[in-house]
């Protein structure tokens, strides 16, 4: 599929984020930081029980091949047990980085400056010692689209806000490959238009990553492919049957790599919108009628208690073990200014210029602390809510310690069409 080709597709297109499912894990808490910021009251890291890599229920994706959620944690930081019926058990306590570029411009960043930020956030969020050699990682971006509009103009490669950095990608792979240097390391995603496409315009490639790094569409060669041969089903919480990728499933570890930004229909973006959404395969999810459209129709995206029903639901069948957050620029009327329908907003007025990277062992907890740095409330987005519902993460602020930047230093108001999560004052 041409990229000119791929640029014939117009508005209907466009509309909401892309996303993914992740894997089995109750994240634990990172290690003591005697310098942890305390959102909200509460333990710091250095006082909290959990502990990163040890503290995890169902690594490896034990639960999800056995059809359930996370079984019994370690409410202490112990081993976790994956079960087939049970959910994660509740840790008390979740490590949030927060750190912020020097720099006054996004788009002065350099390659060096973004590795840097990633591999700071990751140790201060924990660390990635729960890798180990000859697994297979999964990196899930997220890849909205490759346009920054309704399809005229293509986003920059870097720091365009509406899709992850592959900068971000890179530097988070080498990380990965540091713990894991003979396993498999796959970049899987569902965007909106066709994958292959849209990983070739954004630097999705062997150019920047080298050949020992494998990017595996979701939708495999065509949105509108049916077929189920590399799919297989797994039933929810909720007793719901869903659709999934073989391989994403089975990969013995998961890690969200969203971007920062509102959400027309869910309110907010980020690790579990991602998860929830760009995971799904377009065949089932979408119209399966056109091969480059692979917006996914059949999610019912009509308020954020629908949308957030499915993401809730969709997500819990394997929550990442990890999270990295590019919120290099972060984007206002997201997840596309031209999807946000409740008004006329244009990209250059969206971006934030954030200059951010977050990460955690918890997407909950992640997405609370990003909210929060958009001024958005977490505690009235339905699928965080959901989630904290069956013990998955904690949207309670005094329950996650944020190290390296405060919320005071970095937050901006974010609009969004959902202006109940997000006030935009």
């Amino acid at each position: 599929m041409s990229v000119a080709c791929a640029k014939g597709v117009k508005r209907w297109l466009v509309a909401l984020g892309s996303c993914a499912l992740a894997a089995a894990s109750a994240a634990a808490c990172g290690p003591s930081d005697p310098n942890a910021q305390q959102v909200g009251g509460g333990p710091t890291a250095g006082q909290s029980n959990g502990v990163a890599g040890a503290g995890v229920a169902g690594i490896g994706g034990a639960s999800a091949s056995s059809g359930g959620i996370a079984g019994a944690g370690a409410g202490s930081g112990g081993s976790g047990v994956a079960g087939s019926a049970g959910v994660a058990g509740a840790v008390d306590h979740y490590v949030v980085a927060l750190l912020q570029s020097p720099k006054s411009q996004a788009a002065d960043l350099t390659a060096a400056d973004v590795a840097e930020l990633v591999g700071n956030a990751v140790s201060q969020a924990g660390g990635l010692d729960f890798i180990h050699d000859g697994q297979t990682v999964v990196l899930k971006p997220n890849l909205v689209t490759m346009y920054e509009d309704a399809g005229e103009h293509t986003a920059a490669t870097t720091v365009n806000g509406v899709s992850t950095d592959f900068r971000v990608v890179k530097a988070l792979a080498d990380l990965v490959r540091a713990k894991n240097p003979s396993g498999k390391i796959l970049v899987m995603e569902g965007s909106r238009i066709l994958t292959s496409v849209v990983f070739s315009v954004l630097g999705y490639s062997a150019d920047n990553f080298g050949s020992e790094l494998l990017f595996a569409p979701i939708e495999g060669d065509s949105c509108s492919d049916p077929s189920t041969s590399q799919l297989e089903q797994r039933t929810a919480a909720s007793g719901k049957q869903y659709w999934v990728d073989k391989r994403y499933i089975a990969a013995d570890v998961v890690i969200a790599v969203p971007t920062l930004a509102t959400d027309a229909a869910a309110g907010i973006g980020g690790a579990v919108e991602s998860l929830g959404i760009g995971a799904t395969p377009a065949g089932q999810y979408g119209s399966a009628t056109n091969s480059i459209d692979c917006t996914r129709s059949k999610i019912d995206q009509s308020s954020p208690e629908a949308v957030g029903e499915f993401i809730r639901d969709y997500y819990s069948l394997r929550p990442p073990d990890f999270v990295v957050m590019d919120g290099l620029q972060g984007l206002q009327h997201g997840p596309l200014p031209a999807a946000d329908d409740s008004g006329t907003y244009d990209y250059a007025s969206s971006i934030m210029n954030m200059r951010l990277i977050l990460a955690g062992r918890n997407a909950v907890a992640v997405d609370t602390i990003a909210a929060m740095a958009m001024k958005c409330l977490p505690n009235q987005v339905p699928h965080l809510l959901g989630l904290q519902t069956l013990g998955l993460g904690s949207t309670d602020p005094a329950k996650i310690s944020v190290v390296g930047k405060t919320l005071a230093e970095v937050a901006k108001p974010f609009a969004s069409k959902q202006k109940s999560i997000c006030p935009d004052q």
